[in-house]
């Protein structure tokens, strides 16, 4: 990336934050850390490489000013902010080309701690776990397998999983992954 490319985007950031108190206005989205009083808010925009996005990540603590985290430019893959496990342990990049997500998992506290973002704990990259439904702290993630179970492995079984748009249910069956397991992890 070229200085300017990098100094515009500095720019941006600090007048997005000047101007973030009228945030009901503005793209952003946060997201609360389980037990927390702490936010982290995306704002994702067009890339100069259609179809991709730039995504700016900023952290909130009670609910008051921006703070800027780092920005990921928009190459070949699409990227976006997950979320987080169901207490708050682990915090969850994806990014995705040509549709085919992959799952970077961090440790919330180190995610939230760095100037950089800290090296993952879990790369969980499979061409056929298409959506991350949920994540648990003990590391258990259901992922919907894109063309049911036709096209997983000898061992799936397919889980029952509520609260499920119905389309969903014709395309995709749910398994249970654990992200340290070596069988879908791409790298540690």
């Amino acid at each position: 990336m070229r200085k300017i490319d990098k100094a515009c985007l500095f720019i941006a950031s600090i007048l997005y934050s000047l101007y973030s108190f009228a945030e009901d206005n503005l793209p952003i989205e946060c997201q609360t850390v389980p037990n927390k009083q702490i936010d982290i808010c995306t704002l994702s925009t067009q890339s100069e490489h259609y179809p991709v996005n730039d995504l700016i990540l900023y952290k909130r603590e009670d609910g008051r000013f921006f703070v800027y985290l780092e920005t990921i430019k928009g190459d070949v893959a699409g990227s976006w902010f997950w979320g987080f496990s169901n207490q708050g342990k682990y915090a969850v990049m994806s990014f995705a080309e040509e549709g085919h997500p992959h799952f970077v998992f961090y440790d919330t506290e180190q995610f939230l701690q760095s100037e950089q973002r800290p090296k993952p704990i879990s790369v969980v990259s499979d061409y056929f776990l298409g959506q991350l439904m949920e994540l648990r702290d003990d590391g258990t993630a259901i992922f919907g397998w894109t063309g049911g179970l036709q096209n997983s492995n000898q061992d799936s079984q397919c889980l029952e999983y509520e609260n499920v748009d119905a389309a969903l249910l014709e395309d995709e069956c749910f398994v249970s992954v654990n992200i340290f397991a070596d069988e879908h992890k791409s790298i540690n």
